[in-house]
């Protein structure tokens, strides 16, 4: 959890779009009400282009590893029908302020066979937990060829009506990057579903070479690739998430894991002090500081104080912040801070002998080659965090 430092700081920001009345939504998958079960992807796809299209733009979306969570917690099968009743209970255990749910159906004309040239009907509702009421029913229908053009629509209508003083325009939500062609969309969203990494490559590949100009397959992809600790495949894939697309930041925050994974600190610094500018959390100013460390920059101790101050109680910054002091000669301060680390991890070995070497004021040096202490690396990105903090900070306007 972030101290009331961060809070205070962000109080002084103005370096993010986040408009005020920012909703914590849950957006649940559509139910299919057809008998047609291998088309059941598209419940997903409505749900995932919310996602991204309101988290865009200012609004908090609880993502889909919270939505499991909750199911979880009140032992509810994913892939079960839900009462009304269930979803408000839904939305309250996961401190949703509103929640997004719908269905759709599909229809094939007299004498058409092929699913894909069928129509679809979705309706949507959103129930504002907030208030205890129900806001209006949106309806959209076409060919299923034109799914995306009506989940983007969808998109258009519900962030009209929880930020009606943004003014947006259908047309937001219509540019050409945003129309997927159908089996693109189709590939990418069973790449998300599948369990098997393997099979999420080869959908996210497929989807990827049907669209190329469709930036989220290829960021999944980079971050598939980051796991396997394919540096270089992992960057190229992030490398074509643009800016404007929901998922940039994070793409950039990866980039930077994958530069300073293959020990380009100076590319990694780049990408990390980017996201800084805009997401000021304690993990980016710690990796900022780790790859400004490895480069002897100066700047690694203030960015590993900013991250510590940020979060007091993980160990990990304050190690690094003990390690860049060591390093810099400032030995008693390291102490502290090294101190603070073996406290709360009396077991860390490397913790505790870089402080007995600042205890006795034993200079930096490497031994046999290897340096006396190594700066650690958080992998995580949560943004959804800093909206969260954002929008506490934020006035509300009257009901």
């Amino acid at each position: 959890m972030q101290c009331w430092r961060l809070l205070f700081f962000l109080l002084l920001l103005s370096l993010t779009s986040l408009r005020a009345q920012s909703a914590t939504l849950l957006i649940l998958p559509f139910q299919n009400n057809s008998s047609y079960e291998d088309l059941n992807w598209i419940g997903t796809s409505i749900a995932e282009t919310l996602y991204a299209e309101l988290g865009s733009r200012g609004q908090i979306v609880l993502d889909r590893s919270v939505l499991q969570e909750g199911f979880h917690r009140l032992t509810l099968r994913p892939d079960a029908r839900f009462t009304k009743a269930t979803i408000i209970k839904l939305g309250q255990t996961l401190g949703a302020d509103c929640v997004i749910y719908g269905e759709y159906d599909i229809h094939l004309t007299a004498g058409e066979t092929k699913l894909r040239k069928s129509d679809i009907a979705v309706t949507s509702h959103l129930i504002d937990l907030r208030r205890f009421r129900e806001g209006q029913i949106v309806s959209e229908s076409g060919s299923l060829a034109e799914l995306s053009r009506m989940e983007e629509h969808l998109s258009f209508m519900y962030a009209s009506t929880l930020q009606p003083e943004a003014g947006y325009k259908p047309e937001q939500f219509t540019t050409p990057d945003k129309l997927i062609r159908l089996d693109a969309k189709e590939s990418y969203i069973r790449g998300l579903i599948s369990t098997n990494r393997d099979q999420k490559i080869k959908w996210f590949e497929q989807a990827s070479s049907l669209n190329r100009s469709y930036a989220s397959p290829a960021f999944e992809l980079g971050k598939l690739y980051l796991q396997r600790k394919d540096f270089r495949q992992a960057s190229e894939w992030l490398l074509r998430v643009p800016a404007g697309h929901p998922s940039y930041l994070e793409a950039r925050f990866k980039l930077g894991l994958a530069a300073y994974g293959a020990a380009d600190y100076r590319a990694a610094a780049g990408y990390f002090k980017e996201v800084s500018q805009t997401i000021p959390l304690s993990e980016v100013f710690n990796n900022l500081g780790a790859a400004e460390n490895h480069m002897n920059q100066a700047a690694a101790i203030e960015d590993f104080r900013r991250a510590a101050e940020g979060d007091r109680a993980d160990a990990t910054y304050s190690f690094n912040l003990g390690l860049a002091l060591y390093k810099a000669g400032l030995y008693d301060e390291a102490a502290d801070h090294l101190k603070t680390t073996v406290e709360r991890v009396p077991e860390d070995r490397e913790a505790n002998g870089l402080l007995a070497r600042a205890e006795q004021r034993e200079p930096y040096a490497a031994a046999n080659g290897h340096p006396p202490g190594v700066e650690r690396i958080k992998e995580s990105f949560d943004e959804t965090t800093f909206k969260e903090l954002k929008a506490m900070l934020q006035p509300s306007k009257p009901q």
